[in-house]
């Protein structure tokens, strides 16, 4: 085989930026622990100020993960027993003692041949070590297929809905010590042959009160609906179908910097149809549509992106993954040949639209599974972590992507928040930078920390840093203009004692050794390496001293010596005796190729 060789070499005294500002980077990792997850969530779950993951499940229950606030997590450990495991998680403080509860839905409902019938919906309380108290469970009137969770009955305490087979939704109210009553049940009458394949909470109206939205599988081509559920405060919600969708899922985010969220619908595109089967995944593609709130019930309908690259995407996340203040589109799925599985992320714009082509990181060969993301290295960037197909590691993709200049929206009235990310971490001082556009002239920026005004100036924009303590804040940033009119921009932020974890960005197809970060250094030597092998799975990431293989990351290998893949990065402390060593690292992808980056170094 002729193999494509790209070599970096760094020499001492040169300096070169090898990436572009709006150049995403990854560091790729296959989990060494192969149990079979089927649902995974992320939060601080033994209260010690760093990430951690849930994940469901093993033999014997639900599996906690503790983190190492550098991107690496510790070896599962059973977190509560939980004979039918779980389909879906999510983490909230249900009781308000501080420590994260979880909300899931148990594995196996009363259409499942596969266990016994169980239809409701599980709250296990936590105890603030990363273990949980035993579930309780609370019946559904069918089969759950989807679970969220929000403030739906204007209490302020996060209330349960969740979606049933035939658009049932029963509605759970938080009693505030750790209970759930049933409140009522809603029908959106689509049909015994339909399911839920998102239901997700948001707040829709700017008013402080949760909404839903909903997206069904079940149908024949473009014969799926989507919904969206006004509430009144009262737990009482008018739906309204927004359209038919071939296989459509959804998540709520915030896209355009209006202060109000959004309904983002991820769905295949250009389906073709025999009888009842859909047709080659050749023939379709990616599309995703954004509902813009408006206030008042009101939503605004764009087609964000159709991408003819992309097929069966996951559910697709709002999140800003840069740090241009920008909310861009995350999400998992095949490539167009089906013969490959990636992380798929299309960057906003100023004026609320969105990059076509995709940058890609390519990962396996198996598939995709439930995704969930957070600040695992702790550097005020967002990464992200996949529960594969049963029996196959758990991928991360920890975000090493260089912090884009602040961008700022052409959406009139917007604020654009650049720092801090939404849902990161932060070092003590936390830096807020936000910057507005309105038609109108501003009159005057605010900055609120967990609801107390710390800044308040008549201008269009700040940069500033304000001391917090460790622990979880609110930050609010709120602009006023000359017509009464206040529009703004939230974030939540975790502030730690530390330092973040290093991460090395790199250009597609191209390999760097980023530590040591000069020609010198003292023993033992830190040394961090990535690359980024395009459109192929990496398979292998090599380091070598001194012409020796001291570290070969190859992932999660299988009995019959196939390995998953999708490990692109070495990051390892090394014992170096004093003079001069030759570093050379290699990265090797499924299809041959090996991508290359050499340094020498000085150990004094």
């Amino acid at each position: 085989m002729l193999y494509r060789i790209l070599v970096v070499l760094f020499l001492a005294g040169t300096t070169a930026t090898i990436y572009a500002q709006s150049n995403v980077s990854m560091e790729l990792y296959a989990d060494t622990y192969a149990i079979g997850y089927n649902a995974v969530v992320s939060g601080d779950f033994n209260n010690d100020g760093k990430p951690d993951l849930v994940q469901c499940c093993n033999s014997t229950g639900l599996v906690f993960r503790a983190g190492n606030g550098d991107g690496t997590f510790q070896a599962p450990v059973t977190a509560v027993a939980a004979s039918k495991g779980a389909v879906q998680l999510i983490a909230t403080d249900v009781n308000g003692d501080g420590n994260l509860d979880l909300v899931g839905l148990p594995a196996f409902g009363s259409n499942s041949s596969s266990g016994p019938a169980t239809n409701g919906v599980e709250v296990w309380l936590g105890n603030g070590n990363g273990t949980f108290q035993p579930g309780q469970i609370y019946s559904t009137t069918f089969a759950p297929n989807a679970v969220a969770v929000g403030n739906f009955f204007g209490n302020g305490l996060p209330d349960i809905a969740v979606g049933e087979t035939g658009g049932n939704i029963d509605l759970f109210r938080n009693e505030g010590n750790g209970y759930f009553v049933f409140d009522k049940a809603l029908n959106l009458s689509v049909g015994s042959g339909f399911t839920f394949a998102s239901l997700s909470a948001g707040d829709l109206n700017g008013n402080g009160i949760s909404d839903l939205a909903a997206a069904f599988s079940g149908g024949t081509t473009n014969a799926d609906p989507v919904y969206v559920l006004w509430n009144d405060g009262k737990g009482d919600f008018k739906p309204v179908q927004l359209g038919n969708y071939t296989e459509p899922t959804l998540s709520i985010a915030s896209l355009n910097g209006d202060g109000m969220q959004d309904i983002l619908v991820g769905y295949v595109c250009n389906p073709t149809q025999s009888g009842s089967i859909r047709g080659p995944e050749y023939n379709a593609c990616a599309g995703f549509d954004g509902y813009y709130g408006q206030g008042n019930n009101k939503l605004y309908k764009r087609t964000l992106v159709t991408d003819p690259g992309v097929y069966n995407v996951g559910r697709p996340f709002g999140v800003d993954i840069n740090g241009d203040g920008y909310g861009d589109i995350v999400t998992a799925g095949g490539t167009k040949c089906w013969c490959s599985f990636g992380l798929f992320t299309y960057l906003g714009k100023a004026n609320g639209s969105f990059q076509q082509t995709p940058q890609s990181f390519i990962f396996n060969t198996g598939g995709v599974g439930p995704m969930t993301y957070g600040d695992f290295t702790r550097n005020g960037m967002v990464d992200f972590a996949m529960s594969e197909n049963t029996g196959t590691p758990a991928e991360f993709f920890l975000n090493a992507t260089p912090r884009a200049a602040c961008g700022k929206y052409t959406i009139s009235p917007t604020v654009t928040a650049c720092q801090p990310v939404n849902d990161t971490y932060s070092p003590v001082a936390v830096r807020v930078s936000a910057t507005t556009y309105d038609a109108t002239p501003v009159t005057a920026l605010q900055e609120y920390v967990d609801s107390k005004l710390v800044y308040s100036e008549p201008v269009t924009s700040f940069d500033k840093i304000f001391p917090e303590s460790p622990g979880e804040h609110f930050f609010l940033t709120k602009a006023w203009d000359a017509s009464g009119r206040s529009f703004r921009a939230d974030r939540t932020v975790t502030v730690y004692k530390g330092s973040p974890g290093p991460t090395c960005a790199v250009t597609t197809d191209s390999a760097r050794i980023c530590l040591p970060s000069g020609t010198a250094s003292n023993s033992p030597v830190l040394i961090l390496a990535n690359g980024d092998t395009g459109t192929a799975v990496p398979t292998a990431a090599q380091l070598y001293i001194d012409g020796k293989l001291v570290v070969d990351n190859v992932g999660y290998c299988y009995s019959n010596g196939n390995c998953a893949g999708g490990t692109s990065y070495v990051e390892t402390t090394q014992n170096l005796t004093a003079g001069s060593h030759n570093l050379l690292f290699k990265l090797w992808d499924a299809d041959g190729d090996v991508y290359t980056a050499r340094k020498t170094v000085t150990v004094n």
